[in-house]
C-alpha cells in the first residue's frame, strides 16, 4: 500500500495542480462557446514542437549537425511557444463583428489545417511521430518530481497573472457574445487570455496529453455549471469532481495496469452524467450571484 501511494504520488499532485488552473480556464471556455479552442491550440503548439525535429532531422542529414537532447528540447518548446503566439494574435483579430464567421469555426479550421501540415512533416522526416505521440498519449502516471515542479512554476505565474487581472478577464468573457458591450482595450486582454492559455495547454500536454487536458478543460466546469453560476464556486466544483475521478482513475489503472487516462476521461464522463441526474432529482437551482 505504501509502495503505491508513493508511485501515484507524483502523479496525483501533477493532476491537482493541472485541475485548479483548468477549471478555470475551462469556465472561459464554456462560457464563450469556444469548446475546442485547447486542441487547436495543442495542434498548433505540437506543429512547431514537430517542424523544429523535422529541421533539426535534415541539418544533421545534410551536415551532420548535432543538436543535444537539453537544447533541442528547448527550441522545440520555444517553436511551439512561437506558434502559439502567432495563433493568439489570430484569434484576437478573427473576433471582429465585421466577420460573420463564428470563432469557432475558425478554430476548427486552425486545427485542421495544423494536423494536415503535422501529417505532411510527419510523411518527410524522421522523429515528429514520436513527438506526437508524447503529445497525444501525454505521460500523466510517469510524472517525476522535475516535471511536477516545472509545471507548478508555469501554473503559479499564470494563475498569479490571471489572479490580477481577473476583473478584465472574467468581464471580457462575461460579455463576450454581447455584441453592445466592448470592454476597453479588450483586444489587448482577448490576446493575454488566448497567449496564457496557449502557455498552460503547453505545459499541460507535456504531462496529460491531448486528450486528457480537454477532458480537464471542459468536463468538470460543465459538471460545475449544473449547480452554480458565481465564478468561485464554479472553480471549486469543478475541482472537487476532477479530483474525485483523478484519483480513482490514477488508482483503477495502476490496478488494471492500463493507461490512465482513457480510465479518468471515462470517470469524468460518468460523474458528469450523474450530476444531470442529481439535479434532475434535487431540483437545485444555479446560484445567480456572480463576482
Amino acid at each position: 500500500m505504501h509502495q503505491t501511494f508513493s508511485f501515484l504520488l507524483v502523479p496525483f499532485l501533477a493532476s491537482l495542480v493541472l485541475l485548479v488552473i483548468t477549471s478555470y480556464f475551462g469556465i472561459h471556455v464554456i462560457k464563450r462557446e469556444i469548446i475546442f479552442i485547447d486542441i487547436a491550440l495543442a495542434q498548433v503548439a505540437a506543429m512547431g514542437g514537430i517542424i523544429e525535429v523535422f529541421i533539426e532531422n535534415k541539418l544533421h542529414n545534410i551536415a551532420a549537425f548535432t543538436i543535444s537532447p537539453h537544447f533541442s528540447e528547448i527550441i522545440s518548446y520555444n517553436f511551439s511557444l512561437l506558434f502559439c503566439l502567432i495563433a493568439a494574435i489570430i484569434f484576437t483579430y478573427l473576433r471582429n463583428p465585421r466577420i460573420r464567421v463564428p470563432i469557432e469555426a475558425f478554430i476548427g479550421i486552425t486545427y485542421a489545417v495544423a494536423t494536415t501540415a503535422t501529417v505532411i512533416i510527419l510523411d518527410k522526416g524522421a522523429g515528429g511521430d514520436v513527438h506526437l505521440h508524447d503529445v497525444m498519449t501525454g505521460t500523466l502516471l510517469w510524472t517525476t518530481w522535475r516535471g511536477l515542479f516545472r509545471l507548478i512554476l508555469i501554473v503559479s505565474i499564470i494563475g498569479v497573472f490571471h489572479f490580477m487581472f481577473r476583473k478584465h478577464f472574467i468581464e471580457l468573457t462575461e460579455i463576450y457574445h454581447d455584441k453592445t458591450k466592448r470592454l476597453k482595450q479588450y483586444r489587448k486582454w482577448d490576446f493575454l487570455f488566448y497567449f496564457t492559455f496557449g502557455i498552460i495547454i503547453i505545459e499541460a500536454i507535456r504531462i496529460g496529453g491531448i486528450l486528457t487536458i480537454f477532458a480537464f478543460l471542459i468536463i468538470p466546469a460543465s459538471f460545475s455549471a449544473l449547480f452554480a453560476k458565481e465564478w468561485s464556486r464554479r472553480i471549486y466544483l469543478a475541482l472537487c469532481a476532477g479530483i474525485l475521478s483523478a484519483c480513482t482513475g490514477l488508482y483503477l489503472s495502476l490496478k488494471l495496469d492500463v493507461n490512465s487516462s482513457p480510465v479518468i476521461i471515462i470517470l469524468m464522463g460518468i460523474l458528469l452524467v450523474a450530476g444531470f441526474f442529481i439535479k434532475k432529482l434535487i431540483f437545485i437551482r444555479p446560484d445567480h450571484k456572480s463576482l
